[in-house]
């Protein structure tokens, strides 16, 4: 089986790194290749790299599996059904040798853990999900697809998170609050209290500022 990794700016070389640092996941791969619509195909830090039009032309669905790697929620989220409505599959959880998940948390396909990273018990990561280096959440959490979960990121016990998420560097989320879907947190945040879906946060006490109308974390 081979692997795609459907980006290849800083996050798709972050997951290029992780599959190299863990030979637990790299030895999972026959090759690993690029996916990139900005870019024409040809060859990228040793690999193959091509538009989706031309990954279709060489990979029938059985023989890779996909992995998202877009900083953007939004853009997550349009791969991820541009992928499913192609017939693809993402690939199971990769998780770098140094991330911990308890035994009873439940991570769905496509999600990637970076080193330090830890899931507590009964907690939910949802497809297509991506939690940077040394963010930690608690237990019983609800996380949603397609999220991006920068790094240090602290969530504390029986926390919700919606579908769509952005949360900065350094953000931290209270205990059983609900943080809704297409929200962004923005870097250092300290959320409270629930945070209602689409808004845009700031500050420590976390406070909507804005409507999150453009779905665009980076200009």
């Amino acid at each position: 089986m081979n692997i795609a990794i459907y980006g290849s700016g800083g996050a798709g070389k972050e997951v290029y790194d992780l599959l190299q640092e863990t030979p637990e996941e790299r030895t999972k791969w026959e090759e690993i290749v690029f996916i990139d619509d900005t870019a024409p195909s040809g060859e990228y830090w040793g690999c193959r790299r091509f538009t989706f039009e031309d990954f279709q032309k060489v990979f029938i669905p059985g023989q890779v599996r996909i992995v998202i790697a877009v900083g953007e929620p939004k853009a997550r989220q349009d791969l991820y059904e541009r992928v499913q409505a192609a017939g693809y599959a993402l690939t199971p959880p990769i998780l770098h040798r140094l991330a911990f998940v308890s035994d009873s948390a439940r991570l769905e396909d496509g999600v990637v853990l970076q080193d330090g990273v830890r899931v507590s018990p009964e907690t939910v990561l949802g497809a297509n999900t991506f939690v940077n280096h040394r963010s930690m959440i608690g237990h019983n959490c609800v996380i949603g697809k397609n999220c991006q979960i920068s790094a240090n990121v602290m969530i504390a016990g029986c926390v919700t998170v919606g579908d769509t998420v952005f949360a900065g560097v350094s953000s931290c989320i209270r205990d059983h609050t609900t943080v809704g879907e297409h929200t962004i947190l923005s870097m250092g945040s300290v959320v409270l209290k629930d945070v209602r879906p689409w808004k845009i946060v700031l500050g420590n006490p976390a406070r909507e500022i804005a409507e999150n109308k453009d779905e665009r974390v980076f200009d």
